[in-house]
Protein backbone atom coordinates (compact mmCIF):
# COMPACT_ATOMS: atom_id res chain seq x y z
CA UNK A 1 0.00 0.00 0.00
CA UNK A 2 1.20 3.29 -0.91
CA UNK A 3 2.93 5.51 2.27
CA UNK A 4 0.72 7.33 3.93
CA UNK A 5 1.81 11.13 4.23
CA UNK A 6 0.16 13.75 6.34
CA UNK A 7 -0.88 16.59 4.95
CA UNK A 8 -0.88 20.29 6.35
CA UNK A 9 -0.78 23.57 5.62
CA UNK A 10 1.05 26.30 6.35
CA UNK A 11 -0.35 30.20 6.64
CA UNK A 12 2.55 32.29 5.41
CA UNK A 13 2.58 35.10 8.17
CA UNK A 14 3.44 37.92 5.26
CA UNK A 15 1.33 37.11 2.09
CA UNK A 16 1.95 38.95 -1.46
CA UNK A 17 -1.77 38.80 -2.78
CA UNK A 18 -2.56 39.78 -5.55
CA UNK A 19 -4.98 42.54 -6.55
CA UNK A 20 -7.83 41.20 -7.96
CA UNK A 21 -10.64 43.06 -8.99
CA UNK A 22 -13.80 42.51 -9.13
CA UNK A 23 -15.80 43.88 -11.66
CA UNK A 24 -19.58 42.99 -10.81
CA UNK A 25 -22.33 40.91 -12.12
CA UNK A 26 -20.88 39.32 -15.99
CA UNK A 27 -22.00 39.57 -18.97
CA UNK A 28 -24.89 42.09 -16.85
CA UNK A 29 -27.51 41.77 -14.17
CA UNK A 30 -30.17 40.04 -16.44
CA UNK A 31 -28.11 36.35 -16.20
CA UNK A 32 -30.06 34.94 -12.95
CA UNK A 33 -30.62 31.85 -11.03
CA UNK A 34 -28.90 29.49 -9.33
CA UNK A 35 -25.58 28.59 -10.46
CA UNK A 36 -24.03 25.19 -10.00
CA UNK A 37 -21.92 24.97 -13.22
CA UNK A 38 -19.15 27.07 -14.42
CA UNK A 39 -16.40 26.43 -17.17
CA UNK A 40 -14.03 28.32 -19.69
CA UNK A 41 -12.87 26.30 -22.47
CA UNK A 42 -9.48 27.05 -24.62
CA UNK A 43 -11.17 30.01 -26.72
CA UNK A 44 -11.95 31.60 -23.41
CA UNK A 45 -16.03 30.90 -23.83
CA UNK A 46 -17.55 30.81 -20.55
CA UNK A 47 -20.14 27.64 -19.85
CA UNK A 48 -22.62 28.37 -17.31
CA UNK A 49 -25.08 26.35 -15.99
CA UNK A 50 -28.41 27.00 -14.15
CA UNK A 51 -29.45 24.41 -11.39
CA UNK A 52 -33.35 24.67 -12.42
CA UNK A 53 -35.59 24.41 -15.49
CA UNK A 54 -36.45 26.73 -17.28
CA UNK A 55 -39.25 27.78 -19.87
CA UNK A 56 -36.98 28.03 -23.34
CA UNK A 57 -38.37 27.94 -27.32
CA UNK A 58 -36.29 26.92 -29.58
CA UNK A 59 -35.47 28.72 -32.49
CA UNK A 60 -37.98 28.64 -35.22
CA UNK A 61 -40.73 27.37 -32.63
CA UNK A 62 -44.03 28.97 -32.85
CA UNK A 63 -46.13 29.80 -29.52
CA UNK A 64 -46.66 26.04 -28.60
CA UNK A 65 -43.41 24.71 -28.90
CA UNK A 66 -41.62 25.84 -25.52
CA UNK A 67 -40.18 23.18 -23.40
CA UNK A 68 -38.68 22.89 -20.42
CA UNK A 69 -34.81 22.33 -19.52
CA UNK A 70 -32.26 23.17 -17.87
CA UNK A 71 -30.44 25.61 -19.62
CA UNK A 72 -26.71 25.71 -20.73
CA UNK A 73 -25.68 29.58 -21.92
CA UNK A 74 -22.27 29.71 -23.65
CA UNK A 75 -20.67 33.35 -23.69
CA UNK A 76 -18.14 34.50 -25.98
CA UNK A 77 -15.19 36.48 -23.57
CA UNK A 78 -16.85 39.45 -24.46
CA UNK A 79 -20.02 38.31 -22.83
CA UNK A 80 -21.75 38.05 -26.02
CA UNK A 81 -24.22 34.68 -26.60
CA UNK A 82 -21.73 32.16 -28.58
CA UNK A 83 -23.66 31.06 -31.74
CA UNK A 84 -24.86 27.70 -30.55
CA UNK A 85 -26.22 29.46 -27.27
CA UNK A 86 -28.34 28.43 -25.42
CA UNK A 87 -27.66 24.76 -25.63
CA UNK A 88 -31.26 22.92 -24.09
CA UNK A 89 -30.44 19.76 -25.84
CA UNK A 90 -27.64 17.32 -26.52
CA UNK A 91 -27.55 15.56 -30.20
CA UNK A 92 -24.46 13.18 -30.16
CA UNK A 93 -23.64 9.48 -31.46
CA UNK A 94 -26.77 7.38 -30.36
CA UNK A 95 -28.52 10.03 -27.91
CA UNK A 96 -30.84 13.11 -28.57
CA UNK A 97 -31.60 14.25 -24.69
CA UNK A 98 -33.57 17.19 -24.00
CA UNK A 99 -31.66 18.39 -20.91
CA UNK A 100 -35.03 18.19 -18.46
CA UNK A 101 -36.05 15.92 -15.76
CA UNK A 102 -32.69 16.11 -13.77
CA UNK A 103 -30.72 19.39 -12.05
CA UNK A 104 -27.51 20.54 -13.38
CA UNK A 105 -24.75 19.35 -10.98
CA UNK A 106 -21.33 20.90 -11.96
CA UNK A 107 -19.30 21.57 -15.29
CA UNK A 108 -15.25 20.76 -16.14
CA UNK A 109 -13.29 21.81 -19.33
CA UNK A 110 -11.52 18.08 -20.30
CA UNK A 111 -7.85 17.43 -21.41
CA UNK A 112 -9.04 18.51 -25.00
CA UNK A 113 -10.86 22.18 -23.44
CA UNK A 114 -14.74 19.59 -24.00
CA UNK A 115 -16.97 20.56 -22.04
CA UNK A 116 -17.99 17.77 -19.10
CA UNK A 117 -21.20 18.02 -17.68
CA UNK A 118 -23.30 16.14 -15.24
CA UNK A 119 -26.65 16.19 -13.83
CA UNK A 120 -28.67 14.73 -10.99
CA UNK A 121 -29.84 11.48 -12.98
CA UNK A 122 -26.31 10.73 -13.01
CA UNK A 123 -25.40 11.45 -16.33
CA UNK A 124 -22.35 12.50 -17.64
CA UNK A 125 -22.08 13.77 -21.13
CA UNK A 126 -19.05 15.35 -22.93
CA UNK A 127 -20.12 18.16 -25.58
CA UNK A 128 -17.60 20.03 -28.06
CA UNK A 129 -16.40 23.16 -27.07
CA UNK A 130 -16.45 24.26 -30.66
CA UNK A 131 -19.68 23.66 -31.98
CA UNK A 132 -21.91 22.77 -28.59
CA UNK A 133 -22.66 19.07 -30.02
CA UNK A 134 -22.98 16.09 -27.77
CA UNK A 135 -19.92 13.72 -27.67
CA UNK A 136 -20.15 11.22 -25.59
CA UNK A 137 -22.71 9.63 -22.79
CA UNK A 138 -22.33 7.46 -19.66
CA UNK A 139 -24.48 6.46 -16.81
CA UNK A 140 -22.40 7.11 -13.44
CA UNK A 141 -24.07 4.35 -11.49
CA UNK A 142 -22.69 6.52 -8.25
CA UNK A 143 -25.72 5.53 -6.20
CA UNK A 144 -26.46 9.62 -5.88
CA UNK A 145 -26.04 12.67 -7.69
CA UNK A 146 -22.61 13.42 -8.81
CA UNK A 147 -20.06 16.25 -7.80
CA UNK A 148 -18.56 18.48 -10.86
CA UNK A 149 -16.05 16.11 -11.79
CA UNK A 150 -12.29 16.68 -11.98
CA UNK A 151 -9.87 15.80 -15.30
CA UNK A 152 -5.76 14.96 -15.74
CA UNK A 153 -3.95 16.22 -18.42
CA UNK A 154 -4.32 12.99 -20.08
CA UNK A 155 -8.01 12.39 -19.96
CA UNK A 156 -8.67 10.35 -17.05
CA UNK A 157 -12.19 11.95 -14.79
CA UNK A 158 -13.06 11.36 -11.57
CA UNK A 159 -16.75 11.92 -10.02
CA UNK A 160 -17.79 11.65 -6.22
CA UNK A 161 -21.41 11.42 -4.89
CA UNK A 162 -23.08 13.92 -3.82
CA UNK A 163 -24.31 12.23 -0.67
CA UNK A 164 -20.84 10.64 1.21
CA UNK A 165 -22.12 7.49 3.05
CA UNK A 166 -21.00 4.38 1.67
CA UNK A 167 -20.47 6.07 -2.15
CA UNK A 168 -17.61 5.56 -4.35
CA UNK A 169 -15.58 7.73 -5.70
CA UNK A 170 -14.77 6.91 -9.52
CA UNK A 171 -12.07 6.85 -11.95
CA UNK A 172 -13.05 6.83 -15.92
CA UNK A 173 -10.76 6.59 -18.68
CA UNK A 174 -10.96 9.59 -21.78
CA UNK A 175 -13.59 7.50 -23.02
CA UNK A 176 -15.81 7.23 -20.46
CA UNK A 177 -15.39 3.86 -20.05
CA UNK A 178 -14.94 3.07 -15.99
CA UNK A 179 -11.55 1.84 -14.66
CA UNK A 180 -12.47 1.46 -10.49
CA UNK A 181 -13.21 3.11 -7.79
CA UNK A 182 -10.44 5.52 -5.70
CA UNK A 183 -12.29 5.13 -2.60
CA UNK A 184 -15.72 3.63 -1.04
CA UNK A 185 -17.04 6.89 1.54
CA UNK A 186 -17.53 5.55 4.86
CA UNK A 187 -18.82 8.44 6.52
CA UNK A 188 -21.58 10.63 6.32
CA UNK A 189 -21.60 13.82 4.61
CA UNK A 190 -22.18 16.03 1.28
CA UNK A 191 -20.00 17.45 -1.51
CA UNK A 192 -20.28 19.46 -4.08
CA UNK A 193 -16.68 19.32 -6.28
CA UNK A 194 -13.51 17.83 -6.37
CA UNK A 195 -9.92 18.33 -8.37
CA UNK A 196 -6.82 15.95 -9.29
CA UNK A 197 -3.64 16.97 -10.18
CA UNK A 198 -2.66 17.34 -13.89
CA UNK A 199 -0.74 13.48 -13.60
CA UNK A 200 -4.19 11.74 -12.29
CA UNK A 201 -1.97 10.40 -9.38
CA UNK A 202 -3.48 12.50 -6.93
CA UNK A 203 -7.50 13.79 -5.97
CA UNK A 204 -8.82 16.27 -3.50
CA UNK A 205 -12.05 15.20 -2.43
CA UNK A 206 -13.77 18.62 -0.17
CA UNK A 207 -16.44 17.25 2.30
CA UNK A 208 -17.99 20.72 3.34
CA UNK A 209 -19.88 19.38 5.32
CA UNK A 210 -17.15 18.13 7.66
CA UNK A 211 -14.52 20.88 7.13
CA UNK A 212 -12.03 19.33 5.23
CA UNK A 213 -10.42 18.45 1.90
CA UNK A 214 -9.43 14.67 1.77
CA UNK A 215 -6.56 13.77 -0.19
CA UNK A 216 -5.73 10.26 -2.21
CA UNK A 217 -2.60 9.62 -3.79
CA UNK A 218 -1.65 6.51 -5.76
CA UNK A 219 2.10 6.12 -7.10
CA UNK A 220 0.93 5.59 -10.62
CA UNK A 221 -1.85 4.82 -12.60
CA UNK A 222 -1.68 1.47 -12.16
CA UNK A 223 -1.92 1.57 -8.02
CA UNK A 224 -4.61 1.91 -6.00
CA UNK A 225 -5.11 4.96 -4.24
CA UNK A 226 -4.59 5.52 -0.56
CA UNK A 227 -5.88 8.53 1.44
CA UNK A 228 -3.08 10.24 2.58
CA UNK A 229 -4.41 12.82 4.84
CA UNK A 230 -6.18 16.44 4.68
CA UNK A 231 -5.47 19.77 3.76
CA UNK A 232 -6.98 23.26 4.45
CA UNK A 233 -8.73 21.58 7.97
CA UNK A 234 -11.51 24.17 8.39
CA UNK A 235 -13.07 24.65 4.94
CA UNK A 236 -16.61 24.25 4.34
CA UNK A 237 -15.30 24.14 0.47
CA UNK A 238 -18.26 23.54 -2.04
CA UNK A 239 -16.35 24.76 -4.82
CA UNK A 240 -12.56 23.88 -6.18
CA UNK A 241 -10.50 23.98 -9.29
CA UNK A 242 -7.47 23.99 -10.55
CA UNK A 243 -6.10 27.32 -12.47
CA UNK A 244 -4.38 25.62 -15.77
CA UNK A 245 -2.10 28.87 -15.82
CA UNK A 246 -0.49 28.38 -12.75
CA UNK A 247 -1.25 24.68 -11.46
CA UNK A 248 -2.58 25.88 -8.48
CA UNK A 249 -5.75 25.29 -6.70
CA UNK A 250 -8.47 27.51 -6.16
CA UNK A 251 -10.50 26.43 -3.11
CA UNK A 252 -13.69 28.08 -1.74
CA UNK A 253 -13.95 28.48 1.85
CA UNK A 254 -17.46 28.34 2.68
CA UNK A 255 -20.64 30.66 3.14
CA UNK A 256 -23.01 31.81 5.67
CA UNK A 257 -25.08 29.19 5.09
CA UNK A 258 -22.42 26.56 5.70
CA UNK A 259 -19.28 28.74 7.63
CA UNK A 260 -15.62 27.74 7.64
CA UNK A 261 -13.93 27.37 11.09
CA UNK A 262 -12.77 30.90 11.66
CA UNK A 263 -11.87 30.16 15.73
CA UNK A 264 -8.23 28.69 14.53
CA UNK A 265 -8.24 28.96 10.80
CA UNK A 266 -8.04 32.46 8.79
CA UNK A 267 -10.61 31.45 6.02
CA UNK A 268 -13.87 34.42 5.64
CA UNK A 269 -17.15 33.37 3.99
CA UNK A 270 -17.31 33.58 0.16
CA UNK A 271 -13.73 33.72 -0.03
CA UNK A 272 -11.83 31.36 -2.72
CA UNK A 273 -7.84 31.07 -1.92
CA UNK A 274 -5.18 30.13 -3.99
CA UNK A 275 -3.33 26.76 -2.79
CA UNK A 276 0.31 26.24 -3.60
CA UNK A 277 0.31 22.62 -3.96
CA UNK A 278 4.42 22.66 -3.99
CA UNK A 279 4.55 24.33 -0.56
CA UNK A 280 1.75 23.77 1.17
CA UNK A 281 0.67 27.35 1.60
CA UNK A 282 -1.62 29.84 1.10
CA UNK A 283 -0.61 31.99 -1.65
CA UNK A 284 -3.86 34.33 -2.70
CA UNK A 285 -7.74 35.32 -2.17
CA UNK A 286 -10.21 36.59 -4.45
CA UNK A 287 -13.98 37.30 -3.10
CA UNK A 288 -17.51 37.21 -3.91
CA UNK A 289 -19.43 40.09 -3.66
CA UNK A 290 -22.81 40.13 -2.05
CA UNK A 291 -25.84 41.44 -3.17
CA UNK A 292 -27.88 41.33 0.10
CA UNK A 293 -25.09 41.36 3.02
CA UNK A 294 -23.84 38.06 4.29
CA UNK A 295 -26.76 36.67 2.84
CA UNK A 296 -26.77 32.78 3.38
CA UNK A 297 -28.42 32.11 0.13
CA UNK A 298 -25.13 33.46 -1.83
CA UNK A 299 -23.20 29.86 -1.77
CA UNK A 300 -19.95 29.70 -3.52
CA UNK A 301 -20.71 27.43 -5.95
CA UNK A 302 -18.29 27.50 -9.26
CA UNK A 303 -15.32 28.91 -9.92
CA UNK A 304 -13.14 29.27 -13.33
CA UNK A 305 -10.38 31.08 -15.09
CA UNK A 306 -9.66 32.20 -18.58
CA UNK A 307 -7.21 30.56 -20.61
CA UNK A 308 -4.13 32.93 -19.31
CA UNK A 309 -5.19 32.70 -15.41
CA UNK A 310 -5.84 36.40 -14.78
CA UNK A 311 -9.58 36.06 -15.34
CA UNK A 312 -12.19 34.09 -12.95
CA UNK A 313 -15.55 33.67 -12.95
CA UNK A 314 -17.47 32.39 -9.81
CA UNK A 315 -21.01 31.85 -9.31
CA UNK A 316 -23.23 31.19 -6.07
CA UNK A 317 -26.22 29.06 -5.67
CA UNK A 318 -29.31 30.02 -3.25
CA UNK A 319 -32.11 32.03 -3.77
CA UNK A 320 -32.57 33.07 -7.55
CA UNK A 321 -33.05 36.65 -7.01
CA UNK A 322 -29.51 37.79 -7.81
CA UNK A 323 -26.68 37.64 -10.71
CA UNK A 324 -25.42 34.50 -11.22
CA UNK A 325 -22.14 35.04 -12.27
CA UNK A 326 -19.32 37.78 -11.15
CA UNK A 327 -16.03 38.43 -13.32
CA UNK A 328 -13.01 38.97 -10.85
CA UNK A 329 -9.79 40.41 -12.82
CA UNK A 330 -6.46 40.58 -11.63
CA UNK A 331 -5.13 44.27 -12.07
CA UNK A 332 -2.27 45.70 -13.69
CA UNK A 333 0.42 47.20 -11.31
CA UNK A 334 2.30 50.05 -13.14
CA UNK A 335 3.97 51.15 -9.73
CA UNK A 336 4.46 47.76 -6.86
CA UNK A 337 2.08 49.91 -4.25
CA UNK A 338 -0.89 51.73 -6.83
CA UNK A 339 -3.44 49.12 -8.70
CA UNK A 340 -4.54 50.96 -11.83
CA UNK A 341 -7.84 50.00 -13.20
CA UNK A 342 -9.59 51.98 -16.45
CA UNK A 343 -7.46 54.75 -15.55
CA UNK A 344 -8.35 54.92 -11.93
CA UNK A 345 -6.18 54.00 -9.10
CA UNK A 346 -5.95 52.69 -5.74
CA UNK A 347 -2.72 53.32 -3.49
CA UNK A 348 -1.16 50.89 -1.07
CA UNK A 349 -1.60 52.43 2.23
CA UNK A 350 1.32 54.28 3.89
CA UNK A 351 2.43 53.12 6.48
CA UNK A 352 1.90 49.48 6.18
CA UNK A 353 1.61 48.17 8.72
CA UNK A 354 0.43 51.15 10.73
CA UNK A 355 -0.51 52.22 13.89
CA UNK A 356 -3.08 53.70 14.21
CA UNK A 357 -3.28 56.21 11.40
CA UNK A 358 -2.51 55.32 7.52
CA UNK A 359 -3.24 57.54 4.52
CA UNK A 360 -4.84 56.19 1.29
CA UNK A 361 -4.37 57.68 -1.99
CA UNK A 362 -6.72 57.16 -5.12
CA UNK A 363 -7.29 58.88 -8.80
CA UNK A 364 -10.41 59.11 -10.64
CA UNK A 365 -10.38 59.16 -14.27
CA UNK A 366 -14.18 60.64 -14.31
CA UNK A 367 -16.51 62.73 -12.36
CA UNK A 368 -18.48 60.28 -10.32
CA UNK A 369 -20.24 59.09 -6.73
CA UNK A 370 -17.30 57.91 -4.98
CA UNK A 371 -17.49 55.47 -2.07
CA UNK A 372 -14.23 54.77 0.13
CA UNK A 373 -14.91 52.05 2.79
CA UNK A 374 -12.79 49.66 4.83
CA UNK A 375 -13.84 46.07 6.45
CA UNK A 376 -13.06 43.54 8.17
CA UNK A 377 -12.27 40.16 7.03
CA UNK A 378 -15.21 39.08 7.52
CA UNK A 379 -17.19 41.58 5.20
CA UNK A 380 -18.58 43.38 7.95
CA UNK A 381 -18.58 47.25 7.20
CA UNK A 382 -16.28 49.24 9.63
CA UNK A 383 -15.54 52.60 8.13
CA UNK A 384 -16.94 55.04 6.09
CA UNK A 385 -13.89 57.25 4.38
CA UNK A 386 -15.91 58.53 1.36
CA UNK A 387 -19.17 59.12 0.15
CA UNK A 388 -19.69 61.42 -2.28
CA UNK A 389 -19.82 62.87 -5.82
CA UNK A 390 -15.90 63.96 -6.87
CA UNK A 391 -14.45 65.72 -9.86
CA UNK A 392 -11.92 63.76 -11.91
CA UNK A 393 -8.84 63.98 -10.24
CA UNK A 394 -6.31 62.91 -7.34
CA UNK A 395 -6.86 62.64 -4.04
CA UNK A 396 -5.95 61.57 -0.22
CA UNK A 397 -7.38 60.74 3.09
CA UNK A 398 -7.01 59.95 6.68
CA UNK A 399 -7.74 56.64 8.48
CA UNK A 400 -7.62 56.57 12.04
CA UNK A 401 -8.23 52.70 13.06
CA UNK A 402 -7.85 53.74 16.79
CA UNK A 403 -10.90 51.55 17.70
CA UNK A 404 -10.10 48.57 15.93
CA UNK A 405 -8.13 45.69 17.26
CA UNK A 406 -5.04 44.43 15.00
CA UNK A 407 -5.65 42.84 11.91
CA UNK A 408 -5.93 42.66 8.47
CA UNK A 409 -8.94 44.78 6.45
CA UNK A 410 -9.69 45.50 3.31
CA UNK A 411 -10.42 49.12 1.64
CA UNK A 412 -12.46 49.08 -1.49
CA UNK A 413 -12.77 52.12 -3.45
CA UNK A 414 -15.94 52.01 -5.47
CA UNK A 415 -16.69 54.60 -8.81
CA UNK A 416 -19.09 54.61 -11.57
CA UNK A 417 -19.54 51.04 -11.34
CA UNK A 418 -16.18 50.11 -10.95
CA UNK A 419 -14.34 48.36 -7.45
CA UNK A 420 -10.57 48.17 -6.55
CA UNK A 421 -10.23 47.11 -3.42
CA UNK A 422 -6.81 46.39 -1.33
CA UNK A 423 -5.66 45.03 2.02
CA UNK A 424 -3.82 46.88 5.12
CA UNK A 425 -2.81 45.48 8.72
CA UNK A 426 -3.68 47.30 11.57
CA UNK A 427 -0.76 45.97 13.85
CA UNK A 428 -0.89 47.49 17.34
Amino acid sequence: MFKKLFLSFVLLTTIAFSQWVNTGAWPDTSLKGQLHGIAVDPAGKVWVGNFSPERFLPPGGGPNDSVTANLIRVYNPNGTPASFSPIWRIVGPGFNDTLKGSNMRGMRADHNGNILMVFGNQIMYRVNYQTGAGMKKVNLNLGTSPTAPAVSSSGQIFVGPVVNAGAPIKEFDSEFNFVGNVAVLNQTGFSRSMECSPDGNTVYFPIYTRQRIIVYRRPNEFAPFDSVGTIMNGVACESITRNRATGRLWVAAGSMNDRPDSSFYPWSVNTWYEYNLATNQITDSLKWNFFIPLSPNERPRGIDFSPDGNTAYIGCFGGSGYPLVQRVQKAVNVEPSVTVVDGYSLSQNYPNPFNPTTKIDFKLRENGFVTLKVYDMLGKEVAVLVNEEKPAGEYSVNFDASNLSSGTYIYQLNVNGLRITNKMSLIK
